[in-house]
């Protein structure tokens, strides 16, 4: 299969806008992303005002996090795919780890500050450790920091980034516990996106594809017929999920990642013909050796 798309060239961006304040989990993915050709970062504080500001300018990168491997997907990002003229030109991993800092010991602790991720990806250890503290929710794992250090004389702690916590004095002195999340590998996935130009075509010579599909009708078989296809084509689907369509009540959409193979564009072309509707979010490679 001839290539439609050549890798990204980095040289053609002046900005990257990603998940603020500056040190969060998606700081350290655009800065991943970025390297030494792009270091104008600049912090939105919602998931939506990314892919706003990408799609307004041809010169911009978007970095997000769409996938955590303990929470599951993020739904503001599936939902900024589906409204935006974007798509995806890249993934990247990364590996996250929280800290427990606090102003008192473990079993004194009232209150906690955390970031709702971070207090999915860690109720094991606060449902053991201090399961009479209340948790305040933040804007941020660094804004729960930030909290933490306005009440130094009260019995509150913060679930923040073990690399945040590492580099800064302030929380060095007070961590009681590291790598806090629930499971060892807790890992969140990262898409680069861009605005689509109206020639773009998938490349699905690169590993995976990202898709919406959007049933045009309501019967029985429906779901079986549409993994018959794949299976027919010999198409793995690494990801299967489904949203609610906040327009029609208890109706789905279902977001699907694949394994890229030479019968991807015959497959998609027959389910065109099928009446199944798609939304194609991007052919892309994971970025390596950063």
């Amino acid at each position: 299969m001839e290539e439609t798309n050549r890798p990204l060239d980095l040289t053609k961006f002046d900005k990257i806008f990603t998940l603020g304040p500056k040190g969060t989990f998606s700081n350290q993915a655009a800065s991943l992303v970025g390297g030494t050709t792009i270091e104008d970062i600049h912090y939105t504080t919602t998931i939506p005002q990314i892919a706003d500001a990408v799609e307004k300018s041809e010169h911009v990168l978007g970095v997000m996090p769409i996938e955590n491997s303990i929470g599951g997907m993020v739904g503001q990002a599936q939902d900024a795919l589906i409204q935006s003229n974007i798509v995806i030109v890249n993934e990247l991993m990364l590996e996250i780890r929280f800290s427990l800092v606090s102003h008192v010991p473990l079993n004194e602790v009232k209150q906690f500050f955390s970031h709702t991720e971070a207090f999915n990806q860690t109720m094991i250890f606060t449902a053991k450790q201090m399961p009479d503290a209340s948790v305040i929710f933040s804007n941020s794992n660094i804004h729960s920091g930030e909290l933490f250090l306005e009440r130094p004389d009260e019995p509150v702690a913060a679930i923040v980034p073990l690399i945040h916590a590492e580099i800064n004095p302030n929380f060095k002195e007070k961590m009681l516990a590291s790598n806090i999340q629930d499971y060892e590998q807790n890992m969140t996935r990262f898409v680069v996106i861009v605005k689509k130009a109206d020639s773009y075509k998938p490349d699905f010579n690169r590993k995976k594809t990202s898709i919406c599909i959007e049933f045009r009708e309501d019967r029985h078989s429906l779901l079986f017929e549409l993994l018959r296809e794949f299976h027919v084509f010999g198409i793995n689907l690494c990801r299967l999920e489904s949203r609610p369509m906040k327009r029609t009540p208890w109706n789905y959409r279902f977001f699907i990642d694949l394994i890229n193979n030479h019968r991807v564009e015959t497959c998609l072309n027959e389910l065109t013909k099928q009446n199944i509707g798609f939304k194609l979010f991007g052919s892309f490679d994971p970025i390596q050796n950063i």
